[in-house]
């Protein structure tokens, strides 16, 4: 009975938080720079956000996809992520997706149920059962205009 109860624990806490956050300790800054090279070729994006205590610019790689005028990212490592604890602060960011930079407004949560309908079916079953990821935030675009170079 006992072991019951601690199985159904340790899956309420997979909900908020899919992949450790221990992985991320050692390896963020080289795999950050890495991932950055890789930003406008399949769905890798640049999220540019302003830091919510330091006020610097910052720059996140994330696996980003445009539906129609919105922009869906996956929740990968919950909410307490850094990127999406400064973009909900500061209710606007920037990302250089594919051939164009993107304004973003305010974010929405969702499920990922809902927020993976549109994208590539790869993409979607990566999001949903390799990286079991469960939110997704929508972003609206403000603003589009193409890169240059």
């Amino acid at each position: 009975m006992r072991g019951g109860n601690i199985r159904r624990h340790f899956v309420s806490r997979q909900v908020f938080m899919p992949f450790p956050r221990t992985l991320t300790k050692g390896l963020r800054g080289p795999m950050n720079r890495m991932m950055l090279r890789l930003a406008g070729h399949a769905a890798f994006a640049d999220l540019e956000h302003i830091g919510r205590r330091s006020g610097q610019v910052y720059h996140t790689p994330v696996r980003a996809f445009r539906v129609r005028d919105t922009v869906v990212i996956g929740l990968n490592f919950g909410r307490r992520s850094d990127w999406f604890k400064n973009v909900t602060k500061a209710g606007s960011a920037r990302v250089r997706l594919g051939r164009e930079c993107l304004d973003l407004g305010v974010p929405r949560v969702v499920p990922a149920e809902i927020g993976t309908r549109e994208i590539p079916r790869l993409f979607r079953y990566g999001l949903r059962y390799v990286a079991r990821t469960k939110e997704c935030v929508v972003l609206p675009i403000t603003m589009s205009r193409p890169l240059s170079g």
